[in-house]
């Protein structure tokens, strides 16, 4: 119910607005492009209900900000100083991640000693780990080094067969 009486309101003060400005522009020479453009508003302010309850306001505004998005980030990524700071978030990432790798193989009684990240081209996706390591036990890492594998997997979202760990005994 709303809706409508502020709908309705929009109509009656458009109308006002355009009555006033009719009887300025009233006998001059673009009298008729006003009742063109004021045409038009109303027009607008009519169907306002019909695009509202399509939702198609809302996936014109989506496609809008993805399009503008898409452009900012284009030019952007061609700036040297986003390049720079890209690489140094990308550095911290990787000092993170070999961190919590560091922390996780600990818990199967594995010391890291060395992790290397490959990433997709020039994406922010990560496409392989490799991880050195030794064992802090003596006998039976094979159990182990699985499990860290699969809790890799589920951690980083990666195949298994995308990382490769090596432990020395």
């Amino acid at each position: 119910m709303n809706y409508l009486k502020e709908w309705l309101e929009t109509i009656l003060y458009m109308n006002v607005f355009l009555l006033i400005i009719d009887s300025l522009v009233k006998t001059t020479k673009y009298e008729k492009y006003f009742h063109f453009f004021s045409g038009f508003l109303l027009m607008l302010c009519l169907i306002k209900p019909l695009v509202d309850f399509s939702f198609a306001d809302g996936f014109m505004d989506a496609s809008f900000l993805q399009n503008e998005l898409k452009n900012e980030w284009q030019l952007i990524g061609n700036s040297e100083d986003f390049k720079e700071m890209k690489d140094d978030i990308r550095q911290t990432y990787e000092d993170a991640v070999e961190n919590q790798i560091c922390e996780i193989a600990a818990s199967y009684d594995i010391s890291v000693t060395e992790v290397q990240i490959r990433w997709k081209g020039d994406s922010e996706e990560m496409n392989t780990l490799k991880i050195e390591g030794e064992s802090l036990k003596e006998s039976g890492h094979s159990p182990r080094v699985s499990s860290l594998r699969d809790d890799l997997v589920e951690f980083y979202h990666l195949d298994a067969d995308h990382i490769n760990i090596e432990i020395q005994e």
